[in-house]
């Protein structure tokens, strides 16, 4: 069985492959912060109040990290494109399309600039946002 799809929405599918990573963790995190901290707070199964908390402890994890995620992505990339175009980094054979090998240098680059500041940046953020946002959003109720 086969599913036909349309040439728009085929263009369409094609399109994403393009996307930078900056601008794909921009969507994953945008979907990211409407929907967790809806399903936190629409959690049947625990009081009002921890609802709320929960959802709000979310809304800024996710807030942080996509922040930081997008930021880093973006620096790197665009690092990575500029070591291709100095020449800093360059393809062993010239049958290589410049433009698709200064993507994938950028795609290395944010990679590894991610895994970097996940460690560096992401945890002491996470922690000092969490108990700024908090503190301010829930005074004395800390749990």
């Amino acid at each position: 069985m086969s599913l036909p799809i349309g040439p728009r929405f085929t263009t369409h599918i094609m399109n994403t492959g393009t996307i930078s990573s900056s601008n794909h963790r921009l969507l994953i995190g945008g979907t990211g912060l409407v929907t967790r901290p809806a399903i936190d707070y629409y959690n049947g199964d625990v009081d009002v109040e921890t609802r709320k908390y929960s959802a709000a402890k979310t809304a800024v994890k996710v807030a942080i990290t996509v922040f930081n995620g997008v930021l880093t992505r973006y620096f790197a990339e665009k690092l990575g494109i500029m070591l291709v175009k100095r020449g800093i980094i360059q393809p062993i054979s010239k049958n290589i399309d410049p433009t698709a090998f200064a993507g994938g240098v950028a795609t290395v680059v944010s990679f590894l600039a991610t895994v970097l500041t996940t460690f560096t940046l992401d945890i002491p953020l996470l922690n000092s946002g969490l108990n700024f946002a908090l503190d301010k959003l829930f005074p004395g109720q800390r749990k």
